[in-house]
């Protein structure tokens, strides 16, 4: 499946291309609450060939990705590609000009997940959170980011809640299977 979203930052497109660039791995978690880290293997500058390693949260499990940028044409664009296992997904990031600023399209390309009846749900998950993404490095190069660690938080708290929830309508079920059977 392709998913592509667009936004406009206000700053000029080198600075904006640079600063994504030259500060991925610190960046990325930043804008990206899934995201626990990134490292690259080389202190070199990212260009074509540059592999890391990117730790992301699923759950209350953390996995660690293999990562590899596949092209970096300065200022235009930027491809990494992603492997865990036998999966891969690619995300390009291409910068133009628009005016006073600059639009970062993110186009990622990903394998569709889990059984057909799922896969709708997945993809407009992945394009929330794609969207929600793009959101995030706006604010953070326009200097609008104040913590990204919220928005992890936020979605804990509600995966607790949830969990909860299910764990009192499972007691509440329980007590009443036993009252019927003593």
């Amino acid at each position: 499946m392709r998913i592509r979203t667009e936004v406009t930052i206000e700053r000029v497109r080198d600075d904006v291309f640079h600063r994504l660039a030259d500060e991925l791995d610190r960046i990325m978690p930043l804008i990206c609450p899934l995201t626990n880290s990134v490292r690259l293997d080389s202190d070199k500058p990212l260009a074509a060939g540059t592999t890391g390693k990117i730790s992301v949260r699923n759950g209350f499990v953390s996995r660690t990705v293999d990562f590899a940028v596949t092209r970096c044409q300065v200022p235009e664009r930027l491809c990494l590609e992603m492997r865990y296992g036998a999966r891969s997904a690619q995300s390009d990031y291409l910068f133009r000009d628009a005016g006073i600023g600059t639009t970062v399209t993110l186009v990622t390309d990903a394998p569709a997940v889990g059984p057909r009846w799922l896969q709708g749900w997945n993809r407009r998950a992945l394009e929330r959170h794609e969207r929600q993404d793009a959101q995030r490095l706006k604010a953070l190069l326009e200097g609008r980011l104040k913590d990204s660690a919220n928005a992890y938080s936020r979605s804990m708290v509600r995966l607790v809640l949830i969990a909860c929830g299910l764990a009192a309508l499972l007691a509440i079920a329980l007590a009443t299977y036993q009252a019927l059977t003593s």
